[in-house]
């Protein structure tokens, strides 16, 4: 027997081992590295993703917990009645929050949602993943979001901005992104419409199946009284691919904008 080849075919035949059980059937598609593959269109909620429904609130829900938050025209599912029902916000915060409508929306203004607001928005957006980054491409406000995931930080200045700065890594299937650096000009979710240059995001993207789970745990310790966690589920939007979006041309009328939000 020639020991070498045999010692060869033993550790082929491990590796062959290890690769299936990598790639055991789970539901979740991967790439060639064995990640969970996270690419394509997805959607949160929104009338192109649920039809007719989008709008229709469910009873047992909490509008405020709905994906897209204030008046986005995305519809909570019942998972949201389990949440919290808002941020706990400290007293000047939630005095201020009193004399706030939708007129002081940034996005009314076409001004970036932020993270994680901008996930709920009811538009699709689009993944694209490398093994060393993933690029978020979203309909909504033309904005995008270029996060490493090889251990390197943002390059670059590092100013303050809407959509703060995003670094992510792999903790087995779930993607977590650490977001930081925001302006403090942006809303959180439900009657979180104060937020501060502390604002702090951390991401969860598990896959389930041809699903992902998304979980966003925002700390603001100017604003909020502790943590608050965002939950919502990414799904694959039947033929839907993103379109162009332009906020100025749609917004014509804001002086007449009504309601609480």
């Amino acid at each position: 027997m020639d020991v070498r080849r045999f010692g060869l075919s033993i550790a082929t035949a491990l590796g062959l081992t290890a690769s299936l059980i990598a790639q055991a059937p789970t539901g979740i598609r991967r790439t060639p590295d064995g990640k969970p593959d996270l690419s394509g269109v997805w959607q949160t909620g929104g009338i192109s993703l649920t039809g007719t429904q989008a709008n229709v609130v469910p009873a047992q829900a909490t509008p405020a917990a709905a994906p897209g938050g204030q008046g986005r025209g995305a519809a909570p599912t019942g998972e949201y009645a389990a949440l919290p029902t808002q941020p706990s916000l400290q007293p000047w915060a939630a005095e201020k929050v009193k004399t706030l409508t939708n007129k002081d929306d940034p996005t009314v203004n076409c001004l970036l949602p932020g993270v994680p607001r901008v996930i709920g928005m009811p538009m699709p957006f689009e993944i694209v993943q490398t093994p060393k980054q993933i690029v978020f491409l979203y309909e909504a406000f033309r904005a995008f979001r270029i996060i490493p995931t090889d251990g390197r930080k943002q390059p670059g200045e590092a100013l303050p901005s809407f959509m703060g700065d995003s670094t992510g890594h792999w903790e087995g299937d779930t993607l977590v992104v650490d977001v930081k650096n925001f302006n403090g000009k942006i809303w959180g979710p439900g009657n979180m419409r104060v937020t501060s240059d502390a604002f702090h995001v951390v991401e969860r993207y598990t896959p389930k199946g041809d699903t992902v789970a998304y979980e966003a745990r925002i700390e603001d310790p100017k604003v909020l009284t502790g943590p608050f966690v965002y939950r919502t589920t990414m799904l694959r939007p039947p033929e839907t691919r993103v379109a162009e979006y332009e906020c100025l041309e749609n917004n014509v009328d804001v002086p007449h904008l009504v309601g609480p939000g």
